[in-house]
């Protein structure tokens, strides 16, 4: 039979319930509190990151007088370096002056040994070539001087170019070895412009060239024959 310590000082003291608990308490607000503080360390860390992308970011977009910053420049792009070709596709021999609606198809042709990505490429596909043209007498194009030289494409629209380099929408044209590209280009030049004289036949000498400046190609040139609406009687 165990003896019972005739000392109170050394009788086992028997838990505080009240003690206990406020005990819990106070690890309850000590942890609360804790968590607290690393919460308030989270909102202001993530408060000062955010400010400071918001900085950066209209760092990046704001533009000096006269400075026009791009994320669209061409310096982005890819060089291109295979070789390519301009050609024209078929040739019509009934092309007319003062007829609306007519046009030409160009091929623009990977003639390289391995796949080309062109990522400046325009989307609207006639956004990427230009047209030239000049009348001329038959067989007599190679005679022809830089500033006989005419723009057929694009047309000379108010705003037009603007609007092309202000919102260019671009999508990487893929060729595989020895495909190609079909561009069919207006002729809308042919529905107004005046020959240099009236003729039952005109000469137009036309070449092409794709319009950009990661890719340099060109057409040979080359002469159609165009008639004018109505039967003319030729005039020396």
């Amino acid at each position: 039979m165990c003896a019972t310590p005739s000392n109170p000082a050394q009788r086992p003291r028997a838990a505080d319930p009240c003690r206990n608990h406020a005990d819990g308490f106070h690890a309850v607000r000590k942890r609360r509190a804790e968590t607290g503080e690393s919460d308030r360390k989270m909102k202001k860390t993530t408060r000062f990151l955010s400010a400071l992308a918001a900085l950066l970011f209209l760092g990046a977009c704001s533009a000096e007088p006269g400075v026009q910053h791009e994320f669209d420049e061409t310096r982005y792009f890819q060089q291109v370096t295979a070789k390519m070709s301009l050609e024209h596709g078929y040739l019509r021999l009934d092309y007319t002056l003062g007829v609306p609606n007519q046009s030409m198809t160009f091929l623009l042709k990977n003639q390289d040994v391995s796949v080309v990505s062109v990522d400046e490429w325009y989307m609207n596909e006639t956004d990427n070539i230009r047209l030239y043209y000049a009348f001329c007498e038959p067989g007599k194009s190679g005679e022809l001087k830089d500033e006989d030289w005419m723009l057929a494409w694009p047309d000379a629209k108010p705003g037009e170019e603007a609007r092309r380099k202000s919102h260019p929408r671009r999508s990487s044209l893929v060729l595989q070895p020895n495909n190609s590209a079909v561009l069919d280009v207006p002729l809308s030049f042919l529905e107004h412009v005046e020959p240099p004289r009236r003729k039952a036949r005109y000469t137009v000498a036309l070449y092409a060239r794709i319009a950009l400046n990661t890719l340099q190609t060109k057409s040979e040139v080359f002469e159609i024959p165009v008639f004018p609406k109505t039967k003319d009687i030729e005039i020396e």
